[in-house]
């Protein structure tokens, strides 16, 4: 008679997915500490621009739409997904900070007492936000990849080593600059969800 199995294989399955997924998360989450700035301003530029956001105080809604980054940066996981949970059916497989974003400008900045109105369906300004979070994404992994080529030429380096971590963190810090500062407080909290 043949011995049913009891699981393994199934269980081996959903920690490979569990593993991926943190792996997603991780990187993710690192092009996002590392390209904070870069999408502040282009963000900015961009929904102000496209006459999403209406304002008098362009520098106020600056601020604030940093203050939205790094809260997007700094929140837990739990707080994170409870945070996008309104908005997450708006496309199918969304990027989860554009995500974020879109919810932040329609709840949190239409409220904010610098901001006239927000213009464009929920969509149209998933769209904004996404287009500018993936063009600076792109450019963001084709700078890991030519660092990833450049240390395929160094034999003492196995992927996956301390060695090559640290060696790939200093190139890359090299490549594309440092990543963003939290202030004491906000590192502290970032380190505290990250782990």
């Amino acid at each position: 008679m043949r011995a049913f199995d009891s699981g393994r294989v199934q269980d081996k399955l959903v920690n490979r997915l569990d593993r991926q997924e943190r792996q997603q998360t991780f990187r993710r989450d690192r092009f996002f500490r590392y390209k904070l700035e870069e999408i502040h301003n282009r963000l900015t530029q961009t929904l102000l621009m496209a006459k999403v956001i209406e304002t008098d105080n362009p520098a106020a809604v600056s601020d604030s739409i940093l203050a939205g980054l790094k809260k997007a940066a700094r929140s837990t996981e739990f707080d994170f997904k409870f945070f996008i949970a309104p908005r997450r059916d708006l496309v199918p497989r969304p990027n989860p900070y554009s995500l974020y974003m879109t919810q932040y400008v329609l709840e949190v900045l239409v409220n904010d007492g610098n901001v006239i109105d927000v213009y464009g369906s929920d969509i149209d300004i998933y769209k904004l936000i996404n287009g500018v979070i993936m063009d600076i994404n792109m450019k963001f992994d084709k700078s890991e990849e030519e660092v990833r080529m450049q240390l395929a030429n160094n034999k003492a380096l196995l992927p996956g080593s301390r060695d090559y971590e640290i060696a790939f963190e200093q190139l890359i810090r090299k490549k594309v600059g440092e990543p963003y500062k939290f202030g004491l407080e906000e590192s502290n909290r970032f380190s505290k969800s990250s782990r």
